[in-house]
Parts: structure tokens; sequence; C-alpha cells
């Protein structure tokens, strides 16, 4: 993988750093004792991902741009050091793609085209997190694991229509267009900080790193910094 970093990845390193730096340069908030512990907690992560250049099968390649992703997050603090839950992120990305082509079917590159689009990609990944300190504001470090969905938008085959009747609306017809798409194995990891500002809302920013088993491709790294507000209840 090779990662191409641009004004993006600096706005996203200074919105980390004013957070964090708006939690420890608090003293009161980075001295006080955590309320965290047996309590629910939820919240909407904002994940800057990098963008970067895989290589596929048959000289096939992709150039995918950075992008802003977001997403929603459920846990439960077991206690002030480890947090288990749940996070639902969506993603949309504009990509550059170079495809070998094949016309007369003998499985052997015959062309090339270029291509470009957009891909929806969603995320379901099952967290762990242990908090290092039990304060305030501590350092942290996250695993997890769980599947990828990746829609290219390109068509996969000539779109399709039916009709039928709806028990409000009568008589419709609809359209759709079946297109590319993947679901496949993820896992990743973090590292972070946490800051707990009052009992109840708490900001984090991390470093992440998501691998991603695609059938074809294989093994991809993609890598993020993502910045979290959160409610504990």
């Amino acid at each position: 993988m090779r990662a191409r970093h641009d004004r993006g990845t600096l706005t996203m390193l200074l919105a980390l750093g004013t957070v964090l730096g708006w939690a420890i340069g608090t003293p009161r908030t980075a001295a006080a004792e955590s309320d965290r512990a047996m309590k629910w907690q939820m919240s909407i992560p904002i994940t800057f991902t990098s963008g970067a250049s895989y290589d596929s099968e048959e000289g096939t390649s992709i150039d995918v741009n950075d992008d802003l992703g977001w997403g929603f997050g459920f846990g439960y603090n077991l206690n002030e050091r480890f947090m288990v839950g749940v996070d639902l992120t969506w993603l949309s990305a504009n990509y550059d793609a170079h495809v070998a082509t094949d016309f007369d079917g003998d499985q052997v590159p015959d062309d090339s085209v270029d291509i470009a689009g957009t891909l929806d990609a969603a995320n379901l990944q099952f967290v762990g997190q242990y908090n290092i300190l039990a304060g305030r504001v501590t350092p942290f470090i996250r695993a997890n694991l769980g599947w990828t969905w990746i829609d290219s938008n390109i068509p996969s085959g000539p779109a399709t229509g039916t009709c039928w009747w709806d028990p409000w609306w009568g008589y419709v017809c609809d359209t759709w267009q079946p297109t590319f798409e993947d679901t496949s194995f993820a896992y990743g990891a973090a590292v972070g900080v946490r800051g707990e500002l009052t009992d109840r809302f708490f900001v984090e920013g991390s470093y992440n790193l998501l691998w991603i088993d695609f059938d074809k491709a294989g093994n991809q790294s993609f890598d993020g910094i993502r910045v979290t507000a959160g409610w504990v209840f």
C-alpha cells in the first residue's frame, strides 16, 4: 500500500490536537477520577481515511482518494480500564481504476480501460478497548474485528425492474441497478487518548489501522485518524 497524505491529514491532526489539548489542558479534568465504570456509552466517530493505491490481478490497480467517514458507536465500560462495544461506520470515496479487460473470454488480458467512480463502504466492528489509566484523561489501545461491505457502484448486469401492489401506495413499479459488491472479514487496531470533559461527555483521538481480507486482492490495509465525541449514561 502507498498512502497519499495531503492537507486533509493536517486538518485532522490539528482537530485531534485541539480536542485532546482541551481535555489535557484542563487541570481539574486531568486530575479527577473517572465515573465511567459499569456505565454505557454512545459515540459519534469521524474518521479521516488516507488515500492509497492497490494492485490486483493481471495489472488491475486502483487509487482511492482521501475521504471522511462517520458512524455510531455503542459500548459498555466493564470498569475504568476495559470497554467492549460495537462500531458501525460509513464512507464514500472517489477512486480511479486501471482495469485489465478480456474481450474474447480466454482468461488472458487483451487490453485495459481507465474508469473513475465512487465506492461506498460500511464497517461493522466489535471493539475491545483498554484504558491504560483509570482517570478522566488516559491513553488507550483498541482492537476490533468484524466485516466490511464495499460497493464499487460499477454495474454488474442490466438494470432490473418489477411492479407490485403496495399496501399503502397501490400499484407501483421500480427499477434498480445491480453492482459489483463484496463483504469481507476485517480486523484492526488503534492507539489514542481519551479525555472526559464532564461526567457525561468525553472526546477521543486515535490513529487507526484496518485490514480487509479481500477474495481476489488479498489482505489490504487502510489507515486513518479518528476524532470521537461521546456520552456516558
